[in-house]
């Protein structure tokens, strides 16, 4: 019976992943987007016990100082908030667009900079819909860019 139980959950979460790398293959194609702005902001998060603790989002080198000098803060993990603004060409219309995105860490921990070149998925049916490469598209080489890119 449990056994049986795994296996349905075991061949749910391949019929879920297979999908989604369908949908990928048909509907989106890896372009280049130019890095347009970066807005980097970090904040503190800590644990004690059962209770947790969020700062503000602060410029992270001050994070970092705090993380290290102030009494409430020693310890504490650094995390990051990441807004990329990026230009690209659809291959829907042919036309640029801009869109952004919110990250927790840089793709490759490469940092990016305005002007630097962004592999993105872009959706071969919506103009406006574009999804981040993930780590099985950099594993197979398919977040490489194809003619029309920016």
């Amino acid at each position: 019976m449990r056994l049986g139980l795994y296996g349905m959950i075991a061949i749910g979460v391949a019929g879920l992943y297979a999908y989604i790398e369908l949908d990928k293959r048909v509907n989106f194609r890896p372009i280049d987007a130019r890095v347009s702005s970066v807005k980097e902001q970090c904040y503190m998060e800590k644990t004690e016990g059962s209770r947790s603790s969020t700062s503000d989002l602060l410029p992270c080198e001050l994070v970092e100082l705090l993380s290290r000098n102030h009494p409430k803060w020693q310890g504490a993990d650094i995390k990051h908030k990441i807004e990329v603004r990026f230009a690209y060409i659809s291959p829907v219309d042919g036309a640029a667009h801009e869109s952004k995105l919110q990250l927790a860490a840089y793709p490759d921990n490469r940092q990016l900079n305005s002007g630097d070149i962004f592999p993105v998925q872009a959706s071969q049916k919506e103009a406006n819909r574009i999804r981040v490469s993930d780590w099985v598209d950099r594993w197979l080489g398919r977040y490489a860019p194809r003619h029309g890119s920016i």
